[in-house]
């Protein structure tokens, strides 16, 4: 009889520990609707101490959703181009996977029109200190918004810019060139997105990728963009991730940004495996 996960919440006001399911086996259709709901309640889920291959990633990843293909194919998997492998490390010359990168506060492919629903984090190599991941609760920011603010954003889209994000992240890759910027070009989404499933709504806006808020003056916009970037320096709003080996973590980035930390790449590995799932158009 397949094992029933154990759903522990984290201190604060999101996050949950699941436990009791060892992940190189199938997932059953009980044990994925529990991971579904506890994501809908609990935003971010941790699955400690897995030993997972790259392929029972892809199968966990395939049980939660529909794996995308990221657009940088240099840090793709072994035979997985589902997978996307980080590390600011390099051996024998050659960068172990896509380095410094998601350093800026962000919501995982938000420059996209569909932009992902959740991200996989495998900690395949660990380094003992640092090399955290910071989580920051935009529900709980949407909440915080004065009555007025809330119900002006509510009225206006944000542009998001793959440019832009390419720019910031992708240091080590190839440069843009012009068939890639006009294969991505700006979108635009609601500044406060409405959840799919549990109808909140949450501030869908990052530092890393948004370049205008709708129908602001200049002025106003870079104002406006700064009092919502605001709320990710807010501890009551964050989780900060201290990574253990083999941990997994889960995300829905429809109501949360986040950010990577720094390691010393000079004396410790640090080696993420990363899948992301298809998503809906934000509204």
């Amino acid at each position: 009889m397949p094992a029933e996960p154990r759903i522990e919440p984290l201190p604060g006001g999101f996050g949950a520990v699941i436990a009791g399911l060892d992940l190189r086996h199938p997932l059953d259709a009980a044990s994925s609707a529990a991971i579904h709901e506890a994501l809908a309640q609990h935003a971010v889920v941790v699955f400690p101490a897995q030993s997972l291959r790259q392929a029972d990633l892809v199968a966990v990843s395939t049980a939660l959703g529909e794996p995308v293909v990221h657009h940088v194919s240099a840090y793709q998997g072994d035979g997985h181009p589902e997978i996307m492998v980080l590390s600011n490390n390099i051996e024998n010359g050659k960068p172990l996977g896509a380095p410094n990168n998601g350093v800026l506060w962000h919501s995982d492919q938000i420059y996209t029109p569909r932009p992902v629903s959740y991200t996989l984090l495998y900690g395949h190599e660990v380094p003992p200190i640092a090399g955290d991941t910071l989580f920051a609760d935009m529900r709980a920011a949407a909440d915080a918004l004065s009555a007025r603010d809330r119900a002006d954003l509510a009225a206006r889209t944000a542009r998001h810019s793959f440019a832009e994000s390419y720019r910031k992240n992708y240091l080590a890759a190839a440069p843009l060139t012009e068939a890639m910027c006009a294969a991505n070009p700006d979108v635009d989404h609601p500044v406060l997105r409405t959840h799919p499933s549990t109808g909140r709504a949450a501030v869908f806006v990052d530092p890393d990728s948004t370049i205008s808020i709708s129908g602001l003056a200049p002025a106003d916009n870079d104002a406006t963009l700064a009092r919502l970037f605001a709320f990710l320096d807010d501890p009551a709003l964050l989780y900060r991730h201290r990574w253990r080996q083999g941990d997994l973590v889960i995300w829905d980035n429809r109501c949360l940004m986040h950010r990577a930390t720094g390691y010393d790449d000079s004396s410790h590995r640090r080696v993420m495996w990363r899948t992301q799932l298809a998503g809906e158009v934000p509204h």
